[in-house]
């Protein structure tokens, strides 16, 4: 039942999903397309996608990105609410969705409280979507859930790598990996709600 009182079917809803998130995810990885033309300096390389939150030309373009995903995953998570998901993918969605607020009002670069508060939510935004991508995965797999988690196990890789202070700077591409293979497997769900007839 929707919120004015309209039954969807599981089609609907798997079709309302899966555009919301398409043009949402398409958004922002336009965004951050943009912030990397702007600026794609070793520092970026360095820093990852939260650079582009605290580099002025970018602060701007981020924020839009990051609020277009927002309100697409808590958008997403009222879908899935929908249909059974597990409700820890729901919550999940929900609290990534805040979480992206949270990681902008956290600049790395303004001491090390806000540094390690940003890493820790970073860090935190990560294990649950990769948490909401096993469950996923658990529920169905297919060819574009496979390799969309196999993308996001890369790009965690690369990422969890460029941390550490090993000269290993690919820690912009490392994340975009990871939200890309998220992407990937959100948008899987919302086939197998549509299939659930």
């Amino acid at each position: 039942m929707s919120d004015i009182g309209v039954t969807l079917t599981q089609e609907t809803v798997g079709i309302n999903a899966r555009h919301a998130l398409v043009l949402t995810q398409s958004l922002f990885f336009s965004s951050l397309l943009i912030c990397f033309v702007i600026n794609h300096t070793p520092t970026a390389e360095l820093d990852g996608i939260s650079f582009y939150g605290v580099y002025g030309p970018t602060i701007l373009i981020l924020i839009a990105g990051f609020t277009i995903a927002a309100a697409g995953l808590w958008r997403t998570a009222q879908y899935f609410a929908l249909t059974g998901a597990p409700v820890f993918s729901v919550v999940g969605l929900r609290i990534l969705s805040l979480g992206l607020f949270a990681l902008l009002l956290s600049p790395f670069n303004r001491g090390t409280f806000l540094d390690w508060a940003h890493m820790v939510t970073g860090v935190t935004m990560s294990l649950i979507q990769l948490g909401i991508v096993i469950l996923i995965l658990r529920m169905r797999r297919s060819a574009l859930s496979l390799t969309g988690f196999a993308i996001q196990l890369l790009g965690g890789i690369i990422g969890a790598l460029s941390l550490p202070d090993w000269n290993f700077n690919y820690l912009l591409q490392g994340e975009t990996l990871f939200e890309i293979g998220f992407g990937l497997c959100l948008i899987q769900w919302t086939f197998e709600i549509q299939s659930r007839q």
